[in-house]
This record gives C-alpha cells, structure tokens and sequence, in this order.
C-alpha cells in the first residue's frame, strides 16, 4: 500500500447501494466501523482507503459477488465523482480533451489510486494501479472497480455500445464470466504488469494535452491531518480512531507526526484551540466551551489555550474588546 492513501468516502456509495439492492442492511458495518452514512455523502470528505476497503470487501462477501467491483460501477452516478471531475468530464469536447480531464484532474477521486497513459501500435492503454496491497482482499474489486468506471466514462465519449477488445488485471483470478462477456473478443488476462483499458487509437487523431495533472494527497501528514480535521470533533476521538480507520497502528502515526516535529496531541490541541476562539467569539462561556470540547474541566482548557496562544480564555476575551 502507498503511504496512508486516501479516497472520496463517495466511492463507498455504489457498494453500499449493491448492499441495499440487494436486501443487505449496511448499518451494522458502518457502526461497527464507526462511520455516519451521511457524512459518507459529503462531496468533499476524503477517508483512508483500508475503510473503503474494508467496506467493498464486506459486500463481496455478504452478496457472494466476487465481481462486486463490476457491479458496483454500473451504480456509479455523478455523486461518486468529484464535482470539479465530473464537470471537466462532462464539458470535455471529443476524446482528446476527455482524456486529458481524466489524466489532469484524477487527484480529485484522491491517492489511492494512479492512472497513466501508454501507447504502441495502434492502441492506447488506460492503465491504473491501486494502491492497496496486492494481498489485500479488496484489491481485485479495488481493480475491477476503477476498470469498469474507465469504460463506463468512456462510453459517454465511444458510445453506448462500445467494448474493449479485451482487458488486463495485474490480480490473479479465474475467469469471472459477467467480465469476460464485457470484452469484445471474449478476452481477460490476469497477472499482467498493470491493470488497463485498451482503446484503438491513430496517435495521429490525438492532439497535444493542455493541462498540468495535480498532485493533490501527495502528503502523508496531509492525508491524516485531513483525517482529523474531518473526525476530531466525533465522541471518544483519539488516536486509535484514526489509525483504526487507516488500518496502522498508533505507532506508525505518532512516528509519522514526529517525522514532521509535531505530536498528534498537539495537532489536535490545534485544533480544539481553534475551534474555542470561534465559539468564545460567539459568545459562548468558558466553561461551556470547555465541555462542547471535551475538556475535562474548564482549568484543562485554560492551560491548553495559554500553552498554544499565550493568552488564557479570560484575556483572549478581554483582547477581543480591546481591538473592537
């Protein structure tokens, strides 16, 4: 797996959909991982990918689809895209400037995924590589997920009827026969280098890229700040929470903060810090404040914000007066 990869919580709503449709009560799985199915709707939450993972493998097994990845695209509406990915998609004009929005903004979807291009003789290959462990239980859904939601994209440029000749998981599986009877020449092949899409092509009909790909989520510590600063208001948050959802152990994190010369505790007394300026500028007491954020008593807090703001409660207060 790549370091800490994140996804949108969105691509989790064609699985749980599967569930539903199929008369599986996805509750139970989503409490026991601890996540709110409507914060899962949020366009622009991003979760680590081992709950994704852990979500996509639970609805193989409950269903008993071991191609759940490709059922789960055919669920794929605008809601699993990005909005800004899904604008450039949908804006695109003909299939040069298509793939050009799908190479350049496919950080969107978040990292825990690549996608590149390659081509030779006539064909150009979409090629994707996950970033779960090859040993992970998700990992051929992961890859026939991403691959199914390449062609249906490619469909809205290739036309409704459109099928690859053939198609290439780097996975070993035996032959899944709602996949091959998506190809044209009745083809797959597992344990290739990559996973890919092929697509007839004349190079000489592409024209030149015009963007730059983004490189959004390229950042460990950035990956599980937005993490925290997603969850840390959630009853009992710590630590073990965020390392539960990214399936490390704490101390991975803790080494991974000290890495950057930080703590999480620090982080998260940031963040807390943060949050009790906005309130006590609200008008809010001190004491109120302390209990909305989980200090044990209104002392803790004072020391916590004189720690990070040389100020305690009372003079941040007082300083807000000053300056109006």
């Amino acid at each position: 797996m790549s370091s800490l990869p994140v996804c949108r919580a969105a691509l989790s709503a064609p699985f749980l959909q599967f569930l539903d449709d199929n008369g599986r009560d996805p509750s139970p799985l989503l409490k026991r991982l601890r996540i709110d199915k409507r914060k899962l709707t949020t366009p622009t939450l991003y979760l680590p990918s081992h709950v994704v993972s852990l979500i996509v493998d639970s609805a193989s097994k409950t269903t008993g689809h071991d191609d759940i990845g490709f059922y789960a695209a055919q669920y794929v509406n605008n809601q699993a895209l990005h909005p800004e990915f899904q604008h450039h998609l949908a804006s695109s004009e003909g299939l040069t400037d298509f793939l050009d929005a799908l190479i350049s903004f496919q950080h969107l979807q978040g990292s825990h995924f690549k996608l590149w291009f390659e081509y030779l003789n006539g064909e150009l290959k979409i090629c994707h590589q996950s970033s779960l462990k090859a040993t992970n239980k998700s990992y051929e859904h992961a890859n026939e997920f991403t691959t199914f939601l390449i062609i249906k994209l490619l469909k809205d440029q290739l036309g409704a009827s459109w099928q690859p000749n053939y198609l290439a998981f780097d996975h070993q599986s035996s032959p899944k026969a709602k996949i091959v009877g998506q190809t044209a020449e009745k083809k797959v092949f597992y344990g290739t280098d990559f996973s890919y899409v092929p697509v007839s092509l004349n190079v000489n009909d592409l024209q030149p890229f015009r963007r730059q790909p983004n490189q959004r989520h390229c950042c460990s510590m950035a990956r599980v700040k937005g993490v925290v600063d997603t969850f840390w208001q959630e009853e009992h948050f710590g630590i073990d929470f965020v390392a539960h959802l990214f399936g490390v152990s704490e101390r991975t994190l803790q080494r991974l903060f000290i890495q950057h010369n930080s703590s999480f505790r620090d982080y998260l007394n940031q963040k807390k810090i943060e949050k009790s300026m906005v309130l006590l500028q609200q008008g809010h007491s001190v004491q109120a404040v302390a209990e909305k954020l989980n200090y044990s008593d209104p002392s803790n807090f004072s020391r916590a914000m004189k720690k990070h703001l040389k100020q305690t409660p009372t003079q941040y207060l007082k300083s807000l007066s000053l300056s109006s």
